[in-house]
């Protein structure tokens, strides 16, 4: 949640203080916290996304085989990480359709693509999160202060396209498993 300076304290750093290239400390705080909701809001949609991709690839893989056992399948499949749905995905898709194929190949783009975002939603979920005014960048760190850490600068338009990745991955299953289902 972002905290705001009471009006007076913005009015007063605004005139009073200047960070650099003629940046005040209120004008660097509104940025951050501009950035930071900006960010959240994406995110936000990126869940929401997710887990929509995420359901429909555990409703393609139910239905794959034509629904056969649909019940126990559906009970197994709840129970798989997005990583082994994929894997799950893989082992159909190289069962169904030849090596080489058309079908193939675009099933393998669309598990790729679907494995790249994985990772990175790993680090949006179990990293922390914070802003760089400055840079107008939102920051992802990994690890914990303690140890190794690994941070990763997004701005608002990247994190924008990673969400825009995600509806493509979206409309790209529904393609897939209608020109050549499982």
């Amino acid at each position: 949640m972002a905290v705001s300076l009471p009006t007076s304290y913005q009015q007063r750093f605004a005139k009073t203080v200047v960070i650099s290239d003629d940046v005040t400390a209120g004008e660097l705080w509104a940025r951050r916290e501009e950035l930071e909701n900006d960010a959240a809001a994406l995110l936000g949609h990126m869940l929401f996304e997710l887990s929509r991709l995420d359901l429909n690839l555990g409703l393609c893989l139910a239905w794959a085989d034509g629904g056969v056992n649909l019940t126990s399948r559906s009970k197994w499949i709840e129970g798989l990480n997005l990583k082994a749905r994929l894997d799950e995905l893989r082992e159909h898709v190289d069962a169904k359709f030849p090596t080489g194929s058309k079908r193939h190949g675009a099933y393998d783009r669309w598990i790729d693509r679907v494995d790249a975002i994985r990772q990175v939603r790993n680090n949006f979920v179990h990293g922390r999160w914070g802003v760089e005014p400055h840079k107008n960048k939102v920051v992802n760190i990994t690890g914990l202060p303690t140890g190794e850490q690994e941070s990763v600068e997004y701005s608002i338009d990247e994190l924008a396209a990673i969400s825009d990745d995600l509806c493509d991955l979206q409309r790209e299953l529904n393609r897939l498993r209608q020109n050549w289902e499982l």
